[in-house]
């Protein structure tokens, strides 16, 4: 089956076999190109490169030198989705939260690490739908939620429902939202390791400062989650527009025609997309401000 465009960063020491991966990765894609970081001025020159080439319909594999504190920043400068963080490492950076996927390849081959490379990854980019709003989407919620809850109870977190689905008759893309609320910064890192127990792929904060993002696991359904600081901006942003939205039903009316012309106008691209929404949600929150902001 053909594959949709998409980017790989592979990290990782060099003798981890990172050169023979990226190559082998990048001819097993359908107009897979290997990019090597080294060759640019800087990750943001790389980061630019990997977005014109998958402009051209690429499938970009990125292969660089990276700091594991930088790699959620290097892949934010990539716009481009679906973008993939993997490193191939025998030991986890001390004291590091591990961005994307680890790979341990001393007792692998390059091709079995390919393998199992294109098993963890989605690189297929739907089209953006908005479905009426659907009853369930709060069971679901809990569904998703209630492992993540057994996850973190003891360290005094939970877990909210937030995004447009949280929002009863909004019409939304069909995709659950939640926060796990922490108590403190000091909880962040126990919390993120615990969540990658459970499959999620840790994506570093995303471009917002104080909002932990993830993937979710393989073969669950298609859901965001994040973790984000009790009182901190990001979550008081989260829970003031939904709370804005469930008050106010002209604006959930409003929301709603605004995104399925957004949908119908950028297709696949989803940063496109929450990017037009922009003006719209900083205007609900003007309405309905965050304590404290």
């Amino acid at each position: 089956m053909e594959r949709e465009p998409v980017v790989y960063l592979i990290a990782g020491p060099a003798g981890a076999g990172r050169s023979i991966v990226a190559a082998q990765l990048a001819a097993r894609l359908v107009r897979g190109v290997r990019l090597d970081g080294a060759s640019f001025a800087g990750h943001r020159h790389a980061a630019e490169a990997v977005d014109a080439r998958f402009g051209e319909g690429a499938a970009v594999v990125l292969e660089d030198d990276v700091d594991p504190a930088a790699l959620g920043d290097y892949r934010t400068m990539i716009r481009s989705r679906p973008c993939h963080v993997v490193v191939l490492a025998s030991l986890a950076a001390a004291g590091v939260p591990q961005v994307g996927i680890w790979l341990d390849t001393t007792a692998v081959t390059p091709e079995e690490t390919v393998d199992e490379i294109l098993a963890r990854t989605n690189t297929t980019r739907a089209e953006i739908v908005i479905a009426d709003y659907d009853a369930g989407w709060p069971a679901l919620f809990e569904r998703l939620a209630q492992p993540v809850r057994e996850a973190v109870a003891e360290l005094g977190a939970r877990v909210e429902h937030v995004g447009s689905t949280a929002v009863p008759g909004l019409a939304a893309k069909p995709v659950i939202d939640m926060d796990v609320v922490v108590p403190s910064a000091a909880d962040l890192s126990e919390t993120i390791e615990r969540l990658r127990a459970l499959g999620y792929i840790y994506q570093g904060d995303k471009g917002v400062e104080g909002r932990e993002a993830f993937l979710w696991p393989p073969g669950a359904p298609v859901h965001h989650l994040y973790v984000v600081v009790d009182g901190s901006r990001p979550y008081r942003e989260h829970v003031c527009f939904r709370d804005h939205l469930r008050a106010h039903p002209d604006a959930v009316q409003e929301y709603a025609a605004l995104k399925r012309g957004l949908a119908n106008r950028h297709g696949a691209d989803r940063l496109g997309y929450t990017d037009a929404k922009t003006v719209f949600v900083v205007r609900a929150l003007a309405a309905h401000p965050p304590e404290g902001v």
